[in-house]
């Protein structure tokens, strides 16, 4: 559909991601979801000058160590498989060293069909998918979680378009609050040889994509080129940063790790190698941005929790953060860098090679299926290269009401404190080394 007029007097603010954190004894109330407003003219849609950003996010190790998972959507999906059902809220491209945010750009009028996404080509595999989504009455929240890459949005309420980062902003108060929503996406397939044959970027998203400040310490991209050693591809590379965090690298995935401010915080995480989501996702941009791959940081929802009765329910422990880097003819492709969240894409596992033996396949990699008790549903169990080699129990589908808690406290309360660790780390630094090289 042809794309309406801008109104150039509104516009998304930035969404600075501070690296500081107060922890404070007891865990507050957070009215708002994962972005609040934050002074006059917060609302997007408010005219110049309006801003939305992530609060002094507090009581990181509280929020996601909670028993509860509170429901924030619920929804139903065509996916065959909806365990790489992310739903992302906003993407981060602006890197200054202290902060990720997102680059201030107009809104308009959302279009009956959302253009094409950038960078897809004809000859990659895609599939069409259908959702239908309904927000919790607690969840309020002024950007709506869309599967990647939408297609078509029908909703109810006042919501204008961003197209570079593909998000919905709420006008004039607009929130997620027990809205009902339709969504038709893509599901995008690339191979390993697809993505290992894209050619150069455009030139102004490498401009634009892979900048990082005069303040980045020499270590992080000299410990990129070592981890990437003998790659011969940006997909190798990627690859193989994904795997040394998640796989390889001796990272862990934990909440209890010490909150901080700046450099301290930093200096914990690379001293312990552990830590959640923002860590390593914000970490692997960084370093593919000085590899000269465009990368982002979306932000948003892990697949949820599947009940018995179909439907898919995502819980405030599902908020998640993962990095997107872009090929030519793919577009912008997920990759998952924390270790035991989300679902590693599988198109970055490698496959067997011809005239193996059945079951050999590559070399096994280390149990990822180990979670701890803290991290939220919807985790995968089974990673793809068990799937593929047939090794895969089908879990039983939990009873209805066994997945995120839908009573109590507000539920966009649990969400806004879950998301906490999405300030945490402003500026990654990683003389860590490299310890397994992905099988190109």
């Amino acid at each position: 559909g042809r794309l309406a007029r801008v109104r150039t007097g509104r516009r998304i603010g930035a969404l600075a991601l501070g690296i500081a954190l107060a922890v404070p004894a007891a865990l507050p109330s957070m009215q708002g979801g994962l972005f609040e407003p934050a002074g006059r003219g917060a609302d997007p849609g408010s005219g110049p000058g309006g801003t939305t950003s992530v609060k002094p996010l507090v009581a990181l190790q509280d929020s996601l160590n909670q028993p509860e998972n509170r429901e924030l959507l619920r929804l139903r999906s065509s996916a065959e498989n909806t365990r790489d059902l992310y739903l992302r809220i906003v993407a981060l491209d602006r890197f200054d060293g202290a902060a990720w945010q997102t680059t201030d750009r107009p809104l308009m009028e959302l279009p009956a069909a959302l253009p094409a996404p950038p960078g897809l080509a004809a000859g990659v595999r895609t599939s069409r998918v259908d959702t239908s989504l309904t927000a919790s009455d607690g969840y309020a929240q002024n950007y709506l979680p869309l599967p990647y890459p939408a297609e078509e949005v029908r909703t109810e309420g006042r919501w204008r378009y961003e197209p570079e980062g593909r998000v919905l902003a709420g006008e004039r108060g607009q929130t997620t609050r027990g809205v009902r929503y339709q969504v038709s996406s893509l599901q995008v397939e690339p191979t390993a040889a697809q993505l290992a044959a894209a050619p150069a970027p455009p030139e102004e998203i490498l401009r634009a994509y892979t900048r990082v400040p005069s303040s980045l310490p020499p270590v992080v991209a000299q410990t990129a080129r070592k981890v990437t050693a003998g790659s011969a591809n940006a997909y190798q590379q990627a690859v193989m940063l994904q795997d040394w965090f998640s796989v390889g690298g001796g990272f862990q995935y934990d909440t209890q790790v010490a909150s901080g401010t700046g450099v301290e915080a930093v200096a914990r995480f690379l001293a312990a190698k552990r830590g959640f989501c923002i860590h390593f996702s914000f970490s692997m941009a960084a370093m593919a941005r000085t590899l000269g791959i465009p990368a982002r940081v979306a932000v948003g929802f892990m697949p949820g929790t599947p009940m018995a009765d179909g439907s898919v329910s995502v819980g405030s422990k599902d908020a998640h953060a993962w990095p997107e880097l872009y090929f030519e003819g793919v577009g912008w492709t997920r990759f998952e860098p924390t270790p035991s969240r989300g679902t590693t894409p599988e198109y970055t596992v490698a496959e067997p090679s011809p005239g193996a033996e059945p079951g050999a396949g590559p070399a096994p990699l280390p149990d990822r299926t180990a979670v701890p008790p803290s991290v939220p549903k919807g985790t995968d169990a089974c990673p793809p290269a068990q799937k593929r080699l047939g090794e895969c129990r089908s879990p039983a589908a939990p009873a209805e009401g066994s997945g995120p808690s839908s009573g109590g406290p507000s539920a966009g309360t649990v969400a806004g404190v879950a998301v906490a660790a999405l300030a945490v780390l402003g500026l990654p630094l990683l003389p860590m080394l490299w310890r397994r090289r992905v099988r190109a």
